[in-house]
């Protein structure tokens, strides 16, 4: 045992480089694997036809993630982003930049390795597609935005500049989508910090005062963009509009959001329950003989976890399909259980760890809780927002377990948590090497490239191009590319793909959120303007609440003007009026 400590203190010596040259450069390229893969026709190049056009998209989802919208259109003008593969790459360079500001910031409170290990974690586990800017802006803002806000509170020099720069990050983070008003909660880090390090009201009074003057300039910066390209009523129209919309789209509503959040902790919960049984079994067992056969007692303990893991995957709590979110969305979830209980207990002070310690923990509670408010997303917005919570976390584990000592019986739920977070490295590295976002979902291989110039180079499979090709080559031969183009029955991504400009003021109106009457108007306006798009429809119509409706209305306008059924697949029609 003296020897395997020994070879761990010799590599100390490589510490220092690592943590200055590797471990940066590898959480600056990770984001780029995977960038080629997948072909994805709704959320992932849905986002991409907002950017393309933004100027014909309904304002209220153009404004309710303006600085998104702005900084993917911004992105397409650079060069080489006239692609989707373009696009990925500048994209993912925002994923590096989110977890290397944790990266550098947190080594004034904890090791360079160990925030490493956490931000790989977090990069591994971001399954959001890279170029979708609402998310990933929103993490850049919300991480950097916490960092300064913990600088601003821990250090004496320039203390109301980092203070205010925070709240502009809380603010602009408002401006890239709406609903994340909600971290505006944050300032309670402040109010923590002053509490229990006795500070005094007036003192706290005043940092906050200046984090909200932050915040407002952070909000009137793009608002003054807002009012020079659409009017002045026209962002408060947009909030209107957005609390109207979840009339018929129950999931955006607030009871919605939360009892889906509630949902998925208590699923995992449940999950994690048969760890109990095996941590006592475990203590047990170390507190028969202790001190004796320490080291069998332990290999015992650890064949055991391995039995646990088995468990898991044949019930399907994990899974070998690395195409699709659940073979690590549960082991995720079980970390982030382990990270609210520990954040809690960090944040008493029971840990007996500085007051920073006991703020970060405290920071990270309300990450993890503020993070899914505003989404209908379940709780995945918080496994793609680790990047401060994993190195926290990790930390926490640490304290603990100095905390309570050395004695064997702790081993056993030690072991159990160092599982989970294994299991979870394994996972997401295999995932992170495999997924791309609604591709191949079912498994398939993904060996066949489409010809379509837009999405060349991006990897999907066989049916997927094929398909998408025969579409591009039918519009071609028709003399359809150049028409404007009405999608409907989940196939956004299209007017993106085939560079189509879209003919009403959404390329997805199945949607819940837009409502019947909307999509209504846009086809009345389209009658009386005598413009006649052409028509693509997916065959694979979701079950939304209102798609039987917006179908029947856009099936008459069909035939109220004369179109014709140029062109059909296994999933595509095409209608046109030609």
């Amino acid at each position: 045992m003296r020897n395997f400590r020994s070879y761990f203190l010799n590599l100390k010596k490589y510490q220092a480089p690592l943590e200055k040259y590797v471990f940066p450069v590898i959480l600056l390229l990770y984001p780029l694997i995977g960038l080629n893969l997948g072909l994805d026709i709704t959320d992932t190049t849905y986002g991409l036809s907002n950017y393309e056009f933004l100027g014909n998209i309904d304002p209220m989802w153009a404004l309710s993630t303006f600085l998104s919208n702005v900084a993917g259109r911004l992105f397409m003008n650079l060069p080489f982003a006239g692609t989707m593969l373009g696009m990925s790459v500048y994209c993912s360079f925002v994923i590096s930049l989110i977890a290397l500001l944790p990266y550098y910031l947190l080594q004034k409170w904890m090791p360079g390795w160990m925030i490493f290990i956490g931000e790989f974690i977090a990069e591994s586990l971001c399954w959001c597609p890279r170029v979708i800017m609402y998310n990933y802006l929103t993490y850049l803002f919300f991480t950097l935005g916490t960092l300064l806000l913990l600088v601003g509170i821990f250090e004496w020099k320039r203390q109301n500049l980092f203070l205010v720069i925070a709240g502009v990050c809380f603010g602009m983070s408002v401006m890239a989508r709406f609903p994340n008003v909600v971290e505006a909660a944050m300032i309670l880090v402040l109010w923590f910090y002053a509490f229990i390090t006795h500070g005094k009201f007036s003192e706290t009074l005043k940092k906050t005062l200046i984090c909200i003057a932050g915040y407002i300039a952070g909000l009137l910066i793009p608002f003054i963009g807002i009012v020079g390209l659409y009017g002045p009523g026209a962002y408060f129209e947009m909030i209107g509009s957005l609390f109207g919309m979840t009339e018929k789209a129950s999931d955006y509503t607030a009871g919605g959001m939360i009892s889906s959040i509630i949902s998925a902790y208590f699923s995992t919960a449940t999950d994690m329950f048969i760890m109990l049984p095996c941590i006592a079994a475990g203590i047990i067992m170390f507190m028969l003989l202790p001190d004796r056969y320490v080291l069998v007692k332990k290999l015992l303990y650890i064949a055991g976890l391995f039995i646990v893991v088995k468990f898991y995957f044949s019930r399907g709590v994990f899974t070998k399909n690395y195409h699709y979110y659940d073979c690590v969305f549960q082991a995720a979830m079980m970390f982030v259980i382990i990270a609210l209980i520990l954040c809690i207990v960090g944040s008493t002070g029971v840990l007996n760890g500085s007051k920073q310690e006991q703020t970060l923990a405290f920071a990270a509670l309300m990450i993890i809780l503020i993070t899914p408010l505003g989404s209908n997303n379940y709780t995945f917005p918080v496994i793609n927002n680790l990047f401060i919570v994993a190195p926290v976390v990790l930390w926490l584990m640490r304290r603990l377990m100095q905390r309570v000592g050395q004695a064997q019986y702790h081993f056993a739920w030690q072991a159990m948590i160092s599982m989970v977070i294994t299991v979870l490295i394994v996972q997401g590295i295999i995932f992170h090497f495999s997924f791309a976002f609604m591709d191949a979902v079912d498994g398939s291989k993904r060996d066949a490239y489409c010809s379509i110039p837009k999405v060349s180079g991006m990897k999907t499979t066989k049916e997927n191009a094929a398909t998408l090709d025969e579409l591009y080559a039918a519009l071609k031969d028709e003399g359809l590319l150049q028409d404007k183009v009405l999608l409907f029955g989940g196939v956004p991504g299209l007017s993106y793909i085939l560079d189509m400009e879209p003919a009403i003021d959404t390329v997805w109106p199945d949607l819940d959120s837009y409502s019947t009457s909307k999509f209504d108007e846009q086809l009345m306006e389209l009658s009386t303007s005598g413009d006649a798009p052409s028509v693509i429809m997916g065959k694979d119509l979701a079950e939304y609440a209102n798609i039987d409706e917006k179908y029947d209305i856009l099936m008459d306008y069909i035939a109220n003007h004369d179109y014709n059924k140029v062109f059909e697949n296994d999933r595509f029609m095409v209608f046109s009026s030609k």
